[in-house]
C-alpha cells in the first residue's frame, strides 16, 4: 500500500509540482489549497505526511499545526515545509512530527 501524502499550497502549479515529486518518492498525494481543508483531510483520511507551503504566513501554518494537534488522529502526522521549484525536487526546509 502506498503512503498517503497531503500537499497544502495555495498555488495550483506548486501543488502539481509537489504531487509529481511525492509520486516519484512513492507517495499517493492529495492536495488542497487551504489549511482548513488540510485539517479536515487529516482527521478523516489516513495521511502519512503533510507538506505545507514554506512561504505561507506563520499564522496560517500555526493554524494548521494547532488544528492537527487537537485531534489524536492527526497529532502525530509528520509535517514537511516545502518550497517547490519547477524542474527540481522541492526544497524541504524542515520536517518534524507534532507531539
Amino acid at each position: 500500500m502506498l503512503k498517503q501524502a497531503l500537499v497544502v499550497h495555495p498555488d495550483r502549479k506548486a501543488r502539481i509540482l509537489l504531487e509529481r515529486w511525492l509520486r516519484a518518492e512513492g507517495y499517493q498525494p492529495q492536495s488542497v489549497s487551504a489549511g482548513a481543508d488540510a485539517i479536515f483531510y487529516a482527521r478523516h483520511m489516513r495521511i502519512d505526511l503533510i507538506v505545507l507551503d514554506r512561504q505561507a504566513p506563520p499564522s496560517e501554518c500555526s493554524d494548521v499545526i494547532l488544528g492537527l494537534m487537537t485531534d489524536p488522529k492527526s497529532a502525530r502526522i509528520p509535517i514537511a515545509f516545502a518550497n517547490p521549484i519547477e524542474g527540481d525536487a522541492p526544497i524541504l526546509a524542515t520536517s518534524r512530527t507534532i507531539h
